[in-house]
This record gives C-alpha cells, structure tokens and sequence, in this order.
C-alpha cells in the first residue's frame, strides 16, 4: 500500500524505497547469467506497482546502480554505450507500461486478463529493449541469421528475468491468499523435486532431451491449476533457480535457448492458467457468499411469510366471527321485530272488517313476508346454519350457494369424495367460502350456464376444484382472471390456488394441506 500511495510529500520514504531499489538491482544483477537477467524482472514488477508519479526514484536507483556497476568494472558513463545499455531501457520498459497500464498503479492480479497484459507488457519491453542492447554490445561481424540469435538471446533473457521475479515480487507485495489449498508447500516441494530429477536424469542421458524436457516444467500447470498464479508464480521462481543451478554447473549438454523457450512458455501458460484458477476459485467464493446471503433472506422471508400466514388466519377468524355474531345480532334485533310486526299485522287482518283496509293490510304482510325471506338469505349467507348443523357436503349440496344459482337459472352440479364432515371447522369455512366466491362470481356474470363442483380429501390434501361453464352461445367470455376472495383464504391456509381455462369455461383448483 505505501508504494502505490501517489500523494505528494514524504519524500525520506521514497528514498529508503530508491536505496533499497539500489541494493536489490545490484545483487539480482549479480545472480544474472546466461539464463536469465533478473533485474528485468525487478523493473517490471515496480513499474507495475508504483505510480507513474513516483517513477523518478525508480529510474535514480536504477541509474545509479548501473553506475556503480560501470564505476567498479572500470568503464566510462559519460559514453553513449553507457546511455543506450544503461539507460534508455528503464525509459522503453516505463514507455511500455504506462501505455498497457495506465498512469494508476495496478491492483492485484484478479483474472487471466490482467495477467496476459502484465506478461505482454514484459513481452513487448524486452522485444524493444533486445535490438538496443544488440547494437551496442555485439561487436562481433554477424549475419542476418546470427544477429536474430543474439536478439532473441537478450531477449529471452529479460523474459526469463520477468517470469521468474516479477510475478513473485507481486505476490510479496500483495502478500499469500489466505485460503490457501492444502498442501501448498508440499506440492511446490515436490514440482521443483521432480524437475530437479529429469535435470540429473538429463545428465545421465542427454540424447533423452527432446523426449522428457518439457516433463522438468509441465508439473506448473499443476501449481497453476491447484493453487492460482501464487502457486505458479512461487514454482516457476524456484524451477527457475534449479535450472540456474544446474546450467551453471555444466552438467547439462542442453542449449541454454531451448531451455529458456521451454521455460518462457510452459511459465507463461502455468501463470494464466493460475489467474484463470484463481479468479474462478474467487467467483466460486463469491458465488457462495451469495447463496448464503440468500439462504439468509430466504430464511427471513419465510418466516416474514409464516407471520403474514398466521395474521391471515387471524383475519379470517375474526371474519367469521364477525359474521357469526352479525348474523345473530341482525336475527335477534331484527327478525324479532319483523316477525312480531308480521303478527300484529295478522290479528288486524281478522278484526278489520272494511275491504279497502283488508287489501292494505294483505300488502303489507305481503312486503313482510318478502322482507323475512331477504333476511332469512342474508342471514344464510352470512353464516348458513346447516354448515354448523348438517355438515359441510350438505351445505354444499343443498345450501345458499344452490340457491342462489337457481334464482340465477344457472344449473349446480355436485361430485364429493371422502369424509369430508371430519374436517376441522377452520377447513370447512375455508371450503365453503371458496366455493361462495366462486358462485357469487358465476351470479355476477350473464353468459355463465352451469357450475360443476367437484370436493376429493385425500389422505393428506383436500383438493376443491370449480367449473364455470359458458353459454355456448356466448361471444365475449371474461377474461381469466384469479378471485381475491379465494386468494386470501388459500394463503391463510397455505394452500395453492390455479386457474385454468376450459373449452367454454375455467376452472378454479385449490389444493389444502390438511390433518
């Protein structure tokens, strides 16, 4: 975090940073050879983590030890050579990333893409840098074939450099995943065990060089795959050092180019397959929290849901007691007046003598009687007495909802299985106000024709299932639409409630749960 920090000020921080920068570039330049040339690596991964604006200190440290290195050998650093070999690379490697990055300082690696531009970016710096070192460190008379050898030769040695230090410089930097796979340490253990193994198995048997060569590095592909671009970041530094080590001892008849090439491209694969690893094994990790947020909202939900539930219930309870208690309150108040007035009216029908009051009085026991029979209908349909007394299949079968269909001319059919007068009273409301708001639907409509209802307990559901039939000579049907009346009632219960079309109809189907 403090190199990637561009504010301004602090200047004896960025200092230490330049003389540590300093230290670092002369002794990775010290472990350089024919294999590889570290402090490429070194260059690449600062300019990739530093701001551009803090590039300056960069650049001084890198200077200066290029100085202290042309000082102690003896050479002059006021020549072009000096300036060509010394200097201008750090510019092309800083040219190059701030065109691929940005002037921003770049976060962790986070997928595939951020490592393929981090490797193109070494790619495209070492392929600028290789033809300048070329031209002012070969003094030798060449041909066309040999000069590309010497540029890919200095080529190859910035790539090595990068894919063996700067990917670990980012992982010291931006420091080890936490959940780490098991075995880590044991799987890098044994990658650089096995390549160490063809190495010495290379001495023995040279000729088998195009045969088991690749085998010394395929095994970061593994790290890559198991344990991300760490992993094979790690491997490919230590495999590299192995085969430093090796090289240096001359102990291998293999060219140093075939050996570069070979570790150029399996490194370079083995870290995008890693990104690719890790960025999966993020999204997984992601993907997981988010279920387990949502299994929490689910939970909360549910029990948001089993609350509404219960409220509904309540509601419904209340309702029906709220009718029960209507109904009784309009048949005490009420028809206990209009039936003393309906008597009244009786006895001075007997001792009236005139006609003209006679015909008065018949009018009004008449209107009476009409006014009894209106509240006999309210009052049934408010809360029908058999559904208490005779049970729920005779209300059904022989109650208001018959009767309502017949002053509509509208024909009630009826099929019921199981026992269903054994159901609690709280299922047996439910059902017949479903079948209510059904019927008072099929009332409200002209063109309805017939209603088929069909009522089958189960041993664990109850399932209520309503046919409204059209007039067959019906034009404009309603349109299908799910009754709120019978919705309320379902959730209360918990049950699930469909509409259907028919050929010249719908059909409304509940299904219960029930004990």
């Amino acid at each position: 975090m403090k190199l990637q920090v561009a504010a301004t000020g602090d200047w004896r921080r960025w200092l230490l940073v330049a003389g540590v920068v300093l230290l670092a570039w002369l002794v990775l330049e010290r472990l350089s050879g024919q294999l590889w040339f570290l402090p490429a690596g070194l260059r690449l991964a600062l300019l990739w983590l530093v701001p551009t604006r803090r590039w300056g200190w960069l650049a001084a440290a890198e200077v200066g030890g290029q100085l202290i290195k042309t000082l102690v050998l003896g050479y002059s650093p006021s020549t072009w050579t000096f300036v060509a070999v010394c200097v201008l690379p750090w510019f092309v490697y800083a040219t190059a990333v701030r065109v691929m990055r940005g002037p921003e300082p770049a976060p962790a690696i986070d997928g595939p893409g951020r490592m393929i531009v981090l490797l193109l970016t070494g790619l495209i710096a070492a392929a600028a840098v290789s033809p300048l070192l070329w031209t002012f460190l070969v003094t030798v008379p060449m041909n066309a074939a040999d000069t590309l050898v010497s540029m890919f030769a200095f080529l190859y040695g910035d790539l090595i450099g990068q894919l063996v230090l700067a990917p670990l410089v980012l992982v010291l930097v931006h420091g080890l995943p936490e959940r780490r796979r098991p075995g880590f340490w044991r799987d890098i253990a044994a990658t650089v065990l096995g390549g160490l193994t063809v190495c010495l198995l290379l001495q023995a048997y040279g000729r088998l060089a195009d045969y088991v060569l690749l085998l010394a590095f395929a095994p970061l592909f593994f790290l890559g795959f198991r344990h991300g671009w760490e992993g094979a970041a790690i491997g490919t530094s230590l495999l590299g050092g192995v085969v430093q080590v090796v090289a240096g001892t001359a102990v291998l008849t293999i060219s140093v180019s075939m050996l570069q090439l070979v570790l150029i491209v399996v490194g370079a694969g083995a870290l995008v397959l890693g990104a690719a690893s890790t960025a999966l094994r993020e999204s997984h990790a992601i993907l997981a929290e988010r279920h387990r947020e949502l299994a929490t909202k689910n939970d909360e939900l549910a029990g948001l849901a089993e609350e509404l539930r219960q409220i509904s219930q309540r509601l419904v309870r209340v309702e029906e007691q709220g009718q029960r208690e209507l109904a009784a309150e309009l048949d005490y108040e009420l028809g206990h007046a209009i039936h003393a007035l309906g008597t009244r009216i009786s006895l001075a029908f007997r001792d009236t003598r005139d006609e003209q009051v006679t015909r008065l009085l018949e009018s009004l026991r008449e209107q009476v009687r009409e006014i009894q029979d209106s509240l006999r209908r309210a009052l049934r349909q408010l809360r029908p007495p058999m559904l208490d007394s005779h049970g729920l299949r005779h209300a059904l079968e022989n109650g208001p909802l018959r009767d309502m269909l017949d002053d509509a001319g509208v024909g009630f059919e009826t099929r019921f299985e199981g026992p269903l007068d054994a159901l609690d009273d709280d299922t047996r409301t439910t059902v017949y106000r479903i079948c209510q708001a059904v019927v008072r639907e099929a009332v409200r409509l002209e063109t309805v024709h017939q209603v088929a209802l069909h009522v089958a307990l189960g041993a664990s559901r109850l399932h209520v299932a309503v046919d409204i039939d059209y007039s067959p000579y019906a034009r404009d049907l309603p349109p299908l639409q799910a009754l709120p009346a019978i919705r309320d009632r379902v959730l209360a219960e918990r049950g699930q409630y469909l509409v259907e079309p028919l050929v010249h109809g719908q059909r409304h189907c509940v299904d219960l749960a029930v004990n």
